[in-house]
């Protein structure tokens, strides 16, 4: 790709480049840290819903009549269910599940805490000494397509930004250079004999000598 000759386009195409990059890098940083964030706080509602419907299952089994039913609860109204359950005796015995639970999703009992499987992830607790136990699960999917939403909102702005912030990087570029063009122009619309010295008042520091050695030999 050939470089623009123009030191304003240079510049322009430099500075766009750079803050595009700047802000994909830190679109990609906060994505990273808001996925971690947001792993947090479904683990934390996948416990806490464990921790709210143990007790209430644990009430509704001890107080059948007919010992090692299963029960499956049924939707009050269709909806999408995120969180699925089951409860289980200590033999495994399904006692209790949500309308919407697979029971291959959930692997055997294995204590409690968190779990994941290729598919779930899983919150384990148990009461009665441990004669009930519950596990709530909640399917990577979920997470994955808020994590995807996350990304593509973060990701949208770039359409928007990167034709804003181009035009803003020229626009200042244009009224940064601005006293080189006057300079240039001044330069080509000299006379091959006018040697009168050239105004340097607000030539920028990089061109000042330039303009200084010329206007010297110009008197001289």
């Amino acid at each position: 790709m050939k470089r623009p000759g123009s030191l304003q386009a240079r510049l322009a195409l430099s500075l766009g480049v750079l803050l595009s990059l700047l802000w994909i890098a830190a679109a990609s940083l906060t994505t990273v840290l808001v996925r971690h964030e947001m792993g947090e706080v479904f683990d934390s509602a996948l416990e806490e819903t464990a921790q709210r419907i143990l007790p209430l299952a644990v009430v509704d089994i001890l107080g059948r009549e007919v010992d090692g039913v299963t029960q499956r609860l049924g939707a009050i109204r269709d909806h999408d269910e995120y969180f699925t359950y089951v409860v289980r005796d200590q033999t495994g015995r399904v006692l209790l599940q949500s309308h919407a639970a697979d029971l291959a999703a959930f692997p055997p009992y294995d204590g409690q805490g968190f779990r994941q499987t290729a598919t779930h992830r899983i919150y384990n607790d148990d009461a009665v000494q441990g004669s009930v136990r519950i596990s709530v699960a909640e399917p990577l999917d979920h997470r994955a397509a808020v994590a995807r939403q996350i990304q593509i909102g973060l990701g949208l702005p770039l359409l928007v930004m990167i034709p804003l912030m181009l035009v803003a990087v020229v626009l200042a570029a244009r009224a940064s250079l601005s006293p080189l063009r006057r300079f240039r122009q001044r330069l080509e619309a000299r006379q091959v004999r006018d040697l009168a010295p050239l105004p340097t008042a607000d030539l920028p520091a990089e061109i000042l000598p330039v303009a200084t050695t010329l206007n010297a030999f110009c008197n001289g």
